[in-house]
């Protein structure tokens, strides 16, 4: 229930003496008043004797978040009080906890700090951090469009920097996007920007929970990079591609990769290549450095991006600040989608806005998720047009000497991931003996990666093929997932 008006009557827990709203301890004993029964909401009342709740900021599917002024010190702050009903939710705690844990260990300009974390004698949970009077940069880009390059650049620069220090202890904020990005105007004018959301951040290096529960996948889909799709080990370099959507978002409006579906968003990550500058915003003369700079920042491969938020930020701005003041034109309703700030795939696959939840159900999605966990390590190459699979070929062919099959036919495995290589993929593979039914079933995967990168209606054939002597190989699991969840007969 919200209630937006403040209690009209508060109670001490101690001996029960009832006050006005205004009062905030209790004449008798000195306790702190808590709003009386029937009051659902906490303004006007004061939590862990200290934070004065003034009034309501948001809500979410976790719990609220109040401004609040510390009674003693006269300090305001963001206070964030777990949903009652949440008390017991182990999922829940963890990351409240986790959150202040993660925060405090961050000390940068850049970043929203955390004064306090606790839990009061009735059970209420609650996170006081730094109160940033400011707007989201997701609230920006909606009230105005496509930002002015030269500011954009500084964004990234500031971005990058609280990322850089993050990175430095070993955290992975994993759910950057600009709804996590809060701008607060300087005296000169300029932006200050605040990073928050640290409640989902983990090491780099703990890899215990790639799940918070059985079915889900955390983060933002839109902003996710490619292998935290696929549930694999993360580093900074995650948060950097994450960035580069962020940066891209800012000077055209819009997303590289427009979409209808959740389901759609992730196969093109996989398999197409980025949009351009040019292609999204064809009003502005981008410079060739820029788009140089953003295409390295979305590469597929982590190993192709920039190595480190810092080097990504040097180089945005370096290659935006040399552009002219023309901000893109704000895209259209049919240029591109207009991508919430968070989203839900329920099981049916529909997509509903939410304000605070960041959980992807993989019910609905598993057919895509069995193809992101074989695919989403490839390195892409880009060539020419659709073709269809070719029929398996059987294993009678002796390997030359010297001829590694199994290295070659992963890197035609790679080519037929990217629709503008599949189909030289598929070429080269019938100049390439199969030696044995492992080589046969390999070759069928491929076949079946370039179907459905070249979008062939006819792709799970190739693995219907191969069916029965599957079993006898290493990828036996992996052909019967495919079969089971992408082609049922």
């Amino acid at each position: 229930m919200d209630v937006s008006h403040p209690p009209t009557t508060k109670v001490c827990p101690r001996c029960g003496l009832e006050y006005p709203a205004n009062a905030r301890f209790c004449e008798k004993d000195g306790t702190a008043l808590r709003v009386s029964a029937g009051g659902n909401d906490l303004e006007g009342s004061i939590v862990a004797d200290r934070y004065h709740i003034l009034k309501k900021l948001g809500e979410g599917g976790m719990g609220r978040v109040y401004l609040a002024e510390h009674v003693k010190m006269g300090r305001k702050s963001a206070l964030k009080v777990l949903h009652p009903g949440m008390v017991k939710d182990l999922d829940a705690i963890t990351r409240f906890n986790r959150e202040a844990a993660n925060a405090s260990r961050i000390s940068h300009p850049n970043v929203a700090a955390v004064y306090d974390f606790g839990e009061t004698s009735d059970g209420l949970i609650y996170l006081a951090m730094e109160y940033v009077d400011g707007q989201s940069l997701s609230t920006l880009i909606d009230k105005n469009g496509p930002l002015p390059p030269r500011r954009a650049a500084e964004i990234v620069r500031q971005i990058a920097d609280a990322l850089a220090v993050a990175h430095e202890v070993g955290l992975v904020h994993r759910d950057l996007k600009p709804d996590n990005v809060l701008l607060v105007m300087t005296k000169e004018g300029g932006d200050l920007v605040k990073v928050v959301d640290f409640g989902i951040a983990k090491a780099a290096d703990d890899e215990s929970r790639k799940v918070t529960k059985t079915g889900y996948l955390i983060g933002t889909p839109d902003y996710m990079s490619p292998e935290q799709f696929a549930g694999d080990p993360l580093d900074g370099r995650s948060d950097i591609y994450s960035l580069g959507l962020v940066a891209f978002n800012m000077l055209t409006g819009r997303l590289p990769f427009p979409s209808e579906s959740a389901r759609e968003s992730l196969i093109m990550r996989l398999t197409d290549a980025p949009m351009t500058l040019k292609h999204a915003s064809p009003n502005v003369d981008w410079p060739a450095d820029v788009e140089t700079v953003i295409e390295t920042a979305l590469a597929r491969d982590p190993a192709r991006r920039y190595q480190s938020a810092s080097e990504f930020g040097r180089a945005f701005y370096q290659a935006v600040s040399e552009m002219p003041e023309t901000s893109a034109h704000r895209p259209s309703p049919s240029d591109a989608r207009i991508v919430p700030p968070t989203r839900v795939v329920r099981h049916s696959g529909e997509i509903v806005a939410v304000q605070e939840d960041r959980y992807v159900s993989t019910v609905g999605l598993l057919a895509t998720l069995v193809v992101i966990l074989t695919l989403a390590t490839v390195v892409a190459n880009r060539d020419s047009s659709p073709k269809s699979p070719a029929p398996v070929k059987t294993a009678t062919q002796s390997t030359p000497a010297g001829r590694d099959n199994a290295g070659a036919l992963a890197r035609l495995d790679s080519m037929a991931n990217d629709s503008a290589t599949a189909a030289s993929a598929l070429t080269e593979l019938a100049s390439v003996p199969l030696a044995s039914d492992e080589d046969s079933v390999q070759a069928a995967l491929v076949r079946f990666t370039a179907g459905l990168s070249l979008r062939d209606k006819n792709a799970c054939n190739a693995l219907k093929e191969v069916r029965t002597i599957a079993p006898r190989t290493t990828k036996a699991t992996l052909v019967a997932a495919k079969l089971n969840d992408l082609c049922p007969d």
